[in-house]
């Protein structure tokens, strides 16, 4: 009887949901972000993963022109482990939804006014820069191709690529289409 007993907490022990909590870098966190990833059942499977981020990207021109963003976002993935053991392939497709912050500096020629004719090829051009700022909600889709690493003893290792995309409109936040993440935490 004590046997049987403990044979069916043991079973139950290896169904139960593996949780885990971990620091992400970039990926689908943008920059740095903390993730809670679980398995509907053990240790493999299907499973989601919801975390909150923080990004920051700049870019500029020879043109002088300078595009900034940074805001704070929430991933959300569905996802599933192939393996057994400690080593997994970890597969998973979900979006990131963010509040985030715009920033653009442009300068700008005016071509020359009309009527304006002769004189240097300058003549009648101006030259300013505008400035243009401000808060809008953001998203991007993206997939998850990685390695996983699960110790015996809790500590959860990923490495992998974030391929992601949006779809055209006003609010799709463009980045590359892949970003490399790498994730260190425990289970929980």
């Amino acid at each position: 009887m004590a046997m049987t007993l403990m044979g069916g907490f043991v079973a139950q022990a290896q169904d139960a949901p593996e949780r885990s909590l971990s620091l992400e870098l970039f990926g689908a966190q943008n920059t740095v972000g903390i993730n809670y990833d679980s398995r509907f059942k053990g240790n493999h499977g299907l499973g989601y993963r919801v975390g909150v981020g923080y990004g920051y990207s700049e870019t500029s021109t020879i043109a002088s022109s300078s595009y900034a963003l940074q805001g704070i976002a929430v991933p959300i993935e569905i996802n599933y482990l192939f393996g057994k053991g400690r080593h997994k392939l970890e597969l998973g497709f979900g979006t990131s939804l963010g509040y985030y912050y715009e920033k653009c500096h442009v300068w700008t020629s005016v071509g020359p006014a009309p009527g304006d004719v002769g004189g240097p090829p300058y003549f009648g051009y101006a030259d300013y820069y505008k400035k243009v700022t401000h808060n809008t909600f953001g998203y991007f889709v993206f997939g998850n191709i990685g390695y996983r690493l699960q110790t015996n003893r809790g500590f959860l290792f990923r490495a992998g690529f974030t391929p992601s995309f949006n779809f055209g409109d006003q609010y799709g936040i463009h980045r590359k289409w892949y970003y490399p993440y790498v994730s260190f935490g425990w289970r929980l």
